[in-house]
Order: structure tokens, then sequence, then C-alpha cells
């Protein structure tokens, strides 16, 4: 057997090279074995790199080219004793598992989420605070998988730290948008995203009430996500106000347009619904021909916007229903504009109906996103006891309710 031909041995090579056993051309991070198969590349330390002498147990990444091993998601956090360490314990999985929460597919936004985001954060109260609240739903949502929930002492926990995170975020945010121009309107818009998975991943962590006082009654999910809505249509507007033009963002560019994404049949059910909800909305047009002009402008107006709203909700069915394009469903209440969010506040009937037949869509959503989950069928529970849905004389409506029910 001829003998082994004598090379000499690399000391200075990245740490993944030496875990194959293959020699490190040393030109990292990263070097070129690592950058061609797409590996993280760390050397033991840059000293060491450089012959030095270094301290070699401190590996030195490259945030541009190193991947963060996610977090298992299913490993149930233990509630720290200590307060700050609590808030290390949140960022730390904000970076390697919560980021992708708010990551759009398609618009190659995991470094804006997972590096930028915290480091704005470190400038901005409310950004911090959005992050802290988040990161502990997400915590919580692990604990809630368990059978029994509460048995975890750390479930309600998780819960009352982002509960008061999210107050802080909202609080401060508010301020800001109430005296413009916003010092980082992209910090603003990063929020603005951020509270409409808070706004969808609070609803499964919410109290049973017991029903009645005017306090319950704003808990209410409506109402929650109106508030939230009006937020982030409050930071996009005064951004733009400010020159800051928000389809200009490099992020939002890589997205693919809503007009040009693919369209797929829409389901027979789904497509009965939608037509009887037209010729409802139809109907308030026909009823008040005798009403005075005020309350006949009113109700044109509340048809134009029911309209608009229901034909933006077909398009949604037509081409979110894949697993890449179902986020965008959740811009639906942005895009249906301030005539439907208004109907919406005067608690118009026909917009309050075509709200639940969105949260048959966003249900869908809830099956693969953890902040998602039971929004959808929450929100459609609530709609269909509301006295307003449920004070029906047209029967029509009555079976109307009843179908969307059976979708969920």
């Amino acid at each position: 057997m001829p003998p082994r031909r004598s090379h000499q041995k690399s000391h200075t090579g990245c740490i993944t090279c030496k875990r194959r056993h293959v020699k490190c051309d040393e030109t990292g991070p990263p070097c070129n074995r690592c950058e061609t198969r797409g590996a993280a590349c760390e050397y033991a330390s840059l000293e060491g790199r450089r012959g030095g002498g270094g301290d070699r147990d401190v590996p030195i990444p490259d945030p541009k080219t190193t991947t963060t091993p996610p977090t298992d998601a299913t490993t149930s956090p233990s509630f720290p004793t200590i307060h700050r360490h609590l808030d290390l314990q949140l960022m730390h999985r904000w970076a390697t598992s919560t980021y992708h929460s708010c990551c759009t597919p398609g618009a190659g936004d995991q470094k804006l989420w997972q590096l930028t985001v915290p480091a704005l954060a470190l400038q901005h109260d409310f950004l911090l605070n959005g992050v802290l609240a988040l990161a502990a739903l997400e915590s919580a949502s692990v604990l809630k998988k368990d059978d029994d929930p509460q048995q975890s002492p750390h479930y309600d926990k998780y819960i009352n730290a982002a509960m008061e995170y999210q107050a802080l975020a909202l609080a401060d945010f508010r301020t800001k948008l109430a005296s413009p121009p916003l010092e980082d309107p992209i910090a603003a818009i990063c929020f603005s995203l951020m509270l409409m998975v808070l706004a969808f991943a609070s609803v499964q962590f919410r109290r049973p009430s017991s029903g009645g006082s005017p306090e319950e009654e704003e808990e209410s999910i409506v109402k929650s996500a109106i508030a939230h809505f009006d937020l982030v249509r409050g930071a996009v507007q005064v951004a733009e106000s400010g020159g800051h033009e928000i389809t200009q963002n490099e992020y939002v560019q890589n997205l693919t347009p809503f007009e040009d994404l693919p369209l797929v049949a829409l389901d027979p059910s789904i497509a009965d619904i939608l037509t009887t909800l037209g010729e409802l909305n139809d109907t308030r047009i026909v009823t008040t021909a005798q009403e005075g002009p005020e309350r006949r402008f009113q109700e044109i107006a509340l048809w134009e916007a029911c309209k608009k709203a229901l034909n933006l909700l077909q398009q949604c069915f037509h081409r979110c229903v894949g697993l890449v394009y179902r986020g965008y469903a959740l811009g639906w209440l942005n895009l249906t504009g301030d005539g439907y969010i208004q109907a919406l506040k005067l608690n118009d009937r026909t917009s309050l109906l075509i709200l639940m037949v969105w949260g048959v869509l966003v249900e869908k959503l809830g099956h693969d996103v953890w902040w998602a989950h039971e929004f959808g069928s929450s929100l459609v529970d609530e709609l269909a006891k509301n006295d307003l849905c449920t004070a029906v004389d047209d029967p029509s409506a009555r079976d109307l309710i009843r179908r969307i029910q059976e979708l969920i």
C-alpha cells in the first residue's frame, strides 16, 4: 500500500471545513467551500485565523452569510425569575424564531426582521416593546399546545408580560403618530406590520369574559381589529405625508403585486355566499328609495363601501388560497378603504356579514401560522352572536349566517 502523500495541515481554517475533514482555503468568512455549499462559515477566532494568540473559544460569524439556527418551536420555554433576563430571553427568541412571524414569502425580508428590526428597537421603545410582546406571545403559544396550558406555571406569566409590553408599545406609538413627522419612518412601518400580527395573535390568548360590562365589550375582536388597523393606516399616512412612499420600499417592491397573483377557481359554496351578500347589499338601495336626502346619501355611501370590500374579498378568495399567497388576505381590511372601516364602526349589518366571510378566509391561514390560530373562527363566532346579525327578519340573511358558520 503506497504511503499517504504528505500535506500541510491547516490550523487556521474554518470550523465547518474542519468538521468535514476537508482542506479550507482560509479566505473567509466565508471560505470558498462554505460559500459554494451555502453553509455557515465560522472561524475559531479572528486572531487565530491571522496567526495570533486570540481566544479560540469565541466564533466570529459573518452576519451577511451566517444563518442563525432556529429555536426549536416545540421546546416549552421557562419564564425567568429575573425581569432583565426575560428581556434577554425574548430578544433571543425573536432573533432565532419569532422574526419568521413577520416575514413575507418572496419579499426577501428575513434580514430586515432578524437583524435590522432589533437594531432599530434599541432606538425606538415602541418597536422594542412590540418585539418583546410578540416573542412573549409566541412563547405562550408553545405552552398552549399542551392539553391543559393553564397547568403550566409559565403560561400566564408570558401572557401577562406580552400584554404589558403591547400596552407600552401602543401608548408610545400613538404619541409618536400624534406628533409628526416620524423620526424613523422605517421603524414605524415595521411596527405597523407587527401590529397586524399582534392583532391576530392576541385573540387566542384573550381571557374568557362573563359578558355584559362596557370594559368587556371593548375587548371584542372586531373593535380590537379596527383599533389595530387604524394605527397601521395612520402610520402609513404619516410616513407618506413626510415624503416616504411605502411602495418605493425595497421589500415592498420585491412582493408580487396583488393583481399579478395566480387565479384559482372559486369554491361554489363561497361563490354562493358572496352572491347573496351582494344581493343583500343592493337591497339597501331599494328599501331607502323613499327616505330623506341625508339618510339616502348615507345608505348610498355604505352601499359603495360594502360593494368595494366585497369585490376585494372575492379577489382574495380567487388569489390568496395558496400557502405562499395566503398572507395577502391579511391586508384585505387595509385595502377596503375608510368608507368600509366607517361602516364597521357604525355597526352596519352588511359590513359585519362581509367581515364574517373574511374570517372564513383567515381561518384557512390559521392552520399554517401560530399567530393566526383561532382568529378566523373566533371572529365568525363573535359576529354570529352579534345582535345586529341575529335580529334579521329576512330568512335568506339568517340562512346566510348559517352557511358561513358551516365553512368554519
